[in-house]
């Protein structure tokens, strides 16, 4: 997911930055698959926030809902440090179940907030 950031982020507090942004499911859902180590898991929804020279440090995507109530997500990281990688695992909001996969979610907005640095 590339989220298209609000008006005014990223937002300086001291040496690292907030950021609030919108964007759409993917078109086809990969699911999440588990692993012993987090860098290995495989899907989800990888979210990046089209600043090339930023990185992700934190999402707070634990349990934001889309606009339509359908989905929550879950913002998931590669590992602890640093320039992870982060991805959203969606979840179907009525049964908590992982969204299947190759659903088609591009019509599902979602509003996900977090902290960044520069490169």
């Amino acid at each position: 997911m590339q989220l298209t950031l609000l008006r005014g982020y990223p937002d300086f507090v001291g040496k690292r930055a907030t950021f609030v942004g919108w964007g759409n499911g993917p078109a086809s859902y990969v699911q999440m698959t588990a692993a012993t180590a987090p860098a290995a898991a495989t899907g989800g929804d990888p979210v990046s926030i089209g600043r090339p020279n930023y990185y992700i440090d934190s999402l707070d995507g634990g349990g934001a809902c889309t606009v339509s109530g359908t989905y929550n997500v879950r913002a998931v990281s590669s590992g602890v440090g640093p320039r992870q990688t982060w991805r959203l695992v969606w979840y179907v909001t009525a049964s908590g179940a992982q969204v299947g996969a190759g659903v088609n979610l591009s019509a599902e907005q979602i509003q996900i907030g977090g902290k960044c640095g520069q490169y």
